[in-house]
């Protein structure tokens, strides 16, 4: 095995995670309070905007964080411990997708059609709600993501 090639992966792996990870964490400890205390139209507004650059921009980040610690899995083998720390990141980034994509994604997409087409929502505060009660198990599966890959390099 190469070990510059695994880890161009690990470091590619990582800083792709932890960009996710970052924005993740930030909103489970800040903007979900934020959002709480906010008036309805406020929440509309930054959110809707938030999600339609965050859900242009991020996808790209979470391909490659998803696509190198794959690649990762097939160098190392799942027979070495690297390998298997590898297939632990994967399993949490794919988690992380799921729910994202099965709870966080609809609710993104109500709130950017409302600043879209300039209409407030009428149930905004439960749909940044419903959204608010996955962000800390996304952030958290992300962390077990970054530790396993950060492993990786010890092992």
């Amino acid at each position: 095995m190469n070990t510059l090639v695994l880890h161009i992966l690990n470091g590619t792996a990582i800083v792709a995670t932890a960009i996710i990870f970052g924005t993740d964490a930030f909103f489970a400890l800040v903007g979900k309070k934020a959002a709480a205390k906010s008036k309805d139209a406020s929440i509309a507004d930054v959110m809707g905007h938030f999600h339609a650059v965050a859900d242009a921009r991020m996808p790209l980040i979470g391909v490659m964080a998803l696509f190198t610690t794959l690649l990762q899995v097939i160098v190392t083998g799942l027979h070495t411990i690297q390998g298997q720390l590898a297939v632990l990141s994967l399993a949490a980034l794919l988690l992380h997708l799921t729910i994202y994509l099965t709870v966080a994604k609809p609710v993104n997409n109500i709130m950017v059609d409302g600043v879209k087409f300039g209409r407030l929502v009428n149930n905004i505060r439960e749909l940044q709600q419903r959204w608010d009660k996955v962000i800390s198990l996304r952030a958290a599966l992300l962390f077990v993501a970054i530790i396993s890959l950060i492993l990786v390099n010890y092992c």
